[in-house]
């Protein structure tokens, strides 16, 4: 028989299969340590963003309680400025409409008038 008896041969099949194995494990491994890296950074990445997200939202509160306190001066400046109307009618628009002309005539509308200026 040779050197490439069965025996042989089995065992050569068996080293080949396990040293096949083998290099595929280890691919593997190489390529779970790649993506291994990607999500290293990736994670680092989303990270930061997370902080920058908490710096806006820190920056974006202040600034809303700012322009709430702005708006509460506004508001109190706008009623300390707003104008009080009183609708009652002065003492001399009441005397004038209590002022009758009893007739044509011109003594009775000259005393009209005179009342009128008083």
């Amino acid at each position: 028989m040779g050197i490439f008896s069965k025996p042989f041969l089995y065992a050569l099949c068996v080293c080949g299969f396990l040293a096949i194995s083998l290099i595929g494990t280890g691919l593997k491994i190489s390529s779970l340590a790649a993506a291994n890296e990607i999500l290293k950074d990736s994670n680092k990445e989303l990270t930061k963003k997370a902080d920058e997200l908490t710096t806006d939202k820190a920056t974006l509160k202040a600034n809303l309680t700012n322009c709430d306190a702005t708006l509460a001066l506004q508001n109190e400046a706008i009623k300390t400025a707003a104008v009080k109307i009183d609708n009652t009618p002065p003492k001399e628009i009441e005397r004038i409409k209590k002022i009758f002309v009893k007739d044509k005539s011109c003594e009775a509308e000259l005393k009209a008038y005179k009342e009128l200026f008083k």
